[in-house]
């Protein structure tokens, strides 16, 4: 490409809020920064307390649109629905095409399948996107309006999202009129597969005392009307159906032509950029680490951010890239609808209100520093380097 170059940045995800908040940096070196994104970002962190009434819809929502304007960069309001990287361009949902000379996505993930005949059902609810839990809540709350209604509400997946959203269903269930009851099915035989097991004992007995039945070695096979089918043939009502059983890249990864695991998304190097095109990066939920396979979290589309940022710059000024080297452990807190939260650090575990004060804290914190910026209250620098500077300083004594 010639003249001025392009960075086109796909999706408003975790990792393209850190880079359109430094656009000033790439206009500085006579390049456009444009994000294209549908519409607003919506932060998975608080995504369950909106399910359950802690939070305001509101206070899950950020604006890339002025975000990235307040920066410095531009924003298109639109879809990718393919690339052609040979030619370096992408083309939208609405015909239309966009050249770049980098392209980086972060478009996330969805869930990677549901059960048989829950596609197109309106009573089904996937986890993803997370805007699906606001809409979730919305009809929970107008099915239970009158104050008769009796709801059957099954959430399948026995993992963190789920065990969140039974959590606060039943939160939501003690603030409504109706009748709410949550059943909770996991595949397995203990909820919580990769924290310690004393951990995933409190949760599940914990969930008992917030009334949420929950039921092991049970996976959603099928769905028929207002009946579940498990897998092993029981059966059980079910008026609302979510789904959090497991996550797949979203399908634009497939669509580029360019090396992609089934699930895990962009086959990406250390450096974050496509193994067969370093021109086009990829980072979160949507990128197949190659060095080691990465959950798909938020914390690692956050901490990929900075090596995002100055790789991009780097690919633009001919420098050489940096290898992002996500952190062996992280910390994890679920919020369980009634006031408390159960936090896990590699083997270490705690339950109580300290964890979900520690959790909105961390989760008011991130998103009011967007907000700062686009509100003209502090520069997208100011907000970054200081972290970013301990960070790199932490990572070089280690090295």
């Amino acid at each position: 490409m010639t003249g001025r170059p392009t960075i086109l940045l796909v999706g408003a995800g975790h990792a393209h809020l850190h880079v359109a908040a430094r656009a000033a940096e790439f206009v500085r070196r006579g390049a456009r920064l444009l994000l294209l994104d549908p519409g607003h970002f919506w932060y998975s962190g608080m995504a369950t307390g909106v399910l359950g009434g802690r939070y305001p819809s509101s206070a899950d929502r950020l604006d890339p649109a002025a975000l990235v304007r307040a920066a410095g960069g531009d924003f298109l309001a639109g879809r990718v629905v393919g690339v052609d990287a040979e030619r370096q361009v992408a083309h939208l949902a609405d015909g239309g095409a966009l050249g770049y000379d980098r392209l980086s996505l972060n478009v996330g993930s969805e869930v990677a399948a549901l059960p048989a005949g829950a596609a197109g059902d309106p009573d089904v609810w996937p986890v993803k996107p997370v805007a699906n839990l606001r809409a979730l809540h919305r009809a929970v709350r107008d099915r239970l309006a009158d104050g008769t209604a009796r709801l059957e509400v099954v959430v399948a997946g026995g993992g963190a999202s789920g065990c969140e959203v039974a959590a606060n269903l039943a939160a939501l269930g003690r603030s409504c009129a109706g009748s709410l009851r949550v059943s909770l099915c996991a595949r397995g035989d203990r909820l919580l597969p990769a924290a310690p097991a004393p951990a995933a004992r409190r949760l599940a007995s914990h969930l008992a005392r917030l009334g949420v039945a929950v039921l092991t070695g049970a996976e959603v096979a099928a769905k028929d009307g207002g009946t579940l089918r498990l897998a092993d043939g029981r059966r059980l009502r079910a008026d609302l159906l979510a789904v959090a059983t497991g996550l797949r890249a979203a399908p634009l990864t497939r669509a580029t032509g360019l090396p992609w695991d089934e699930r895990g998304g962009l086959r990406v190097t250390a450096a974050l950029h496509s193994e067969a095109d370093a021109r086009v990066f990829a980072a979160g939920d949507c990128a197949h680490f190659l060095p080691r396979p990465l959950p798909k979290l938020g914390v690692y589309g956050v901490r990929a951010a900075p090596v995002l940022h100055r790789n991009l710059l780097a690919s633009l000024d001919g420098r050489a890239l940096r290898a992002y080297r996500p952190q062996t452990r992280h910390l994890a807190i679920l919020n369980l609808g009634d006031g408390t939260g159960l936090a896990t650090w590699s083997r270490l575990w705690w339950h109580g209100r300290a964890a979900m004060r520690l959790k909105d804290r961390i989760d008011r914190k991130f998103m009011a520093g967007y907000r700062a910026i686009y509100s003209g209250r502090v520069a997208g620098s100011r907000l970054f380097d200081e972290p970013q500077r301990r960070t790199e300083a932490h990572r070089d004594r280690k090295a």
